[in-house]
């Protein structure tokens, strides 16, 4: 008689990046560089599994404000190369552009306590053009109060650094996360 097999897997631990403040219609250049990447003013250094666990990241963004204009944000996957020197150097790849939106009056609008500030939650992300696939989840109602945040799912295998820049017209954004 066969026997079944489980396939286990680590249970996912949803942490929260720290704040960062948004800056309007740009973001941080994601250059090659010598320099591993690091949180700055307007973006947020994910720890990774370094390859040793599943590669997904799943993100539920929300902002300080419920009335932002154009917020977004830019997920970067870092690969490092070695020279034939020794000295690494560290590659981007843009893994997702996303824009986000509230579908709701600002009244309606989920909030919570994120960090020792409230932060809202978006109703929908959709996905820029000429980006790898990204899994986007939004809530199938989105006119109603107490609508589900939206959120998505990134493969960011190969990569031993991820970044998540935001961009808005004011406040700060973060992202809950996690790696599937």
């Amino acid at each position: 008689m066969p026997t079944d097999i489980i396939i286990a897997t680590d249970k996912p631990s949803y942490l929260t990046t720290g704040l960062v403040t948004a800056s309007s219609g740009t973001y941080d250049n994601s250059v090659p560089t010598a320099t591993i990447p690091s949180t700055t003013g307007q973006t947020f250094l994910v720890p990774t599994n370094l390859g040793d666990k599943p590669s997904l990241l799943r993100l539920t963004p929300f902002h300080s404000a419920n009335n932002a204009t154009t917020p977004g944000f830019r997920v970067i996957g870092w690969t490092t190369y070695t020279q034939t020197s020794g000295t690494p150097v560290y590659i981007p790849t843009l893994l997702a552009d996303c824009a986000c939106s509230y579908n709701a009056t600002a009244g309606s609008i989920p909030s919570l306590s994120v960090n020792s500030t409230t932060q809202y939650f978006f109703h929908a992300v959709t996905v820029g053009a000429g980006v790898p696939t990204v899994n986007v989840y939004s809530p199938g109602t989105a006119a109603a109060a107490g609508t589900p945040p939206a959120g998505v799912v990134i493969d960011t295998i190969g990569m031993q650094y991820i970044t998540i820049q935001v961009e808005s017209s004011t406040g700060t954004m973060g992202c809950f996360y996690a790696f599937l």
